[in-house]
């Protein structure tokens, strides 16, 4: 009983590793792009842990002021497409509500589209930004999430052992004007190939918003040894959903590299591929991806995982692999 209430914790709040949306009638709602208004310059931002179960980082957070209100403190969420809040949070921001939609995750949910005039991260302001409105709370211990493609004007680095998340100026560009990046809804996501176990190719999303990994039941019905218990509840964001512990441990390669996750969990994973027309196997989490540092390119579709670096010279020198990691095509 144990080991299934613990389960049910690590999975709280996976459903967000993919949130997307779909607004009838309305595509300028998902295709519009904040607008940045801070000087294009560089900028590190500092993170906190966030931590639901105490001594256990779940995620990172940003505190962020929506038209000027009180500070958020908003999950960064590589697997969202808006910010999405509570309506209840959002009454005395004087967010604008706009059409409904659906998040679309394990379930699906439905939202309203609201007009943010301002977002403030610290030094790094936007205007013009929509935020998602769903009744009650979106994920336990904060206030919501933001996405991580908010900042996609900027190469980003996110260090998550280090807990910064720096912004870089596109060397050959102006400014976010320069240059009309904006991304297809497949192309917000970090979605990328993976081979799991050697044996199960498909894409895998890299998601700093999931609490935990996950793979396909799919997949997880053909692991060698694999002993799949019996469904465990999972309180998620868009809708009740169901899943089992794997007890077979879960190789992910990708580009080379593998990553294998201390926990996952088996689920079904059918919605998302039939969202976004590939088959998705699997989810890596926060903590899997926790000892890494992420570097993101939103305007080409690539990203780089790389392990932290020692301190000092000495041990970097020691620690170089013989070929840096290559850098991943983003579905």
């Amino acid at each position: 009983m144990r080991s299934h209430r613990v389960a049910a914790g690590l999975v709280i709040g996976l459903l967000l590793a993919c949130v997307r949306v779909a607004v009838a009638g309305s595509p300028s709602a998902t295709d519009a792009h904040p607008d940045l208004v801070s000087p294009y310059q560089p900028y590190e931002l500092e993170l906190s842990s966030f931590c639901p179960v105490p001594s256990r980082p779940a995620g990172v957070l940003l505190h962020v002021r929506i038209n000027g209100g009180r500070p958020l403190r908003l999950v960064l969420d590589s697997g969202a497409e808006f910010i999405v809040i509570g309506a209840k949070i959002a009454r005395p921001l004087g967010l604008s509500s706009g059409p409904e939609m659906d998040l679309v995750g394990l379930g699906t949910r439905p939202a309203k589209v609201g007009m943010a005039q301002s977002v403030d991260v610290g030094p790094v302001s936007f205007r013009n930004c929509r935020v998602a409105l769903v009744d009650g709370k979106v994920i336990e211990g904060a206030d919501g999430v933001i996405p991580l493609s908010m900042f996609s004007d900027f190469l980003l680095r996110l260090n998550l052992p280090e807990r910064t998340l720096g912004l870089i100026p596109y060397l050959d560009e102006q400014g976010p004007a320069a240059f009309s990046h904006r991304a297809a809804a497949k192309g917000d996501l970090l979605l990328v190939r993976t081979v799991l176990n050697r044996k199960h190719n498909g894409y895998v999303v890299l998601d700093t918003g999931a609490f935990c990994s996950a793979t396909s039941r799919e997949v997880a019905g053909t692991l060698s040894g694999s002993r799949i218990p019996a469904d465990l509840p999972i309180e998620a964001g868009t809708g009740a959903a169901t899943g089992q512990l794997v007890f077979t441990a879960v190789h992910f390669e990708i580009a080379g590299q593998e990553l294998i996750p201390d926990r996952v969990v088996a689920l079904d994973l059918s919605n998302l591929s039939r969202h976004y027309g590939v088959e998705v196997v699997g989810v890596l989490g926060f903590p899997a991806l926790s000892p890494y540092v992420l570097t993101i390119d939103y305007r080409n579709r690539l990203v780089k995982i790389e392990p932290k670096l020692p301190a000092s010279p000495r041990q970097r020198r020691r620690s170089r692999p013989e070929n840096s990691p290559t850098p991943l095509a983003l579905r």
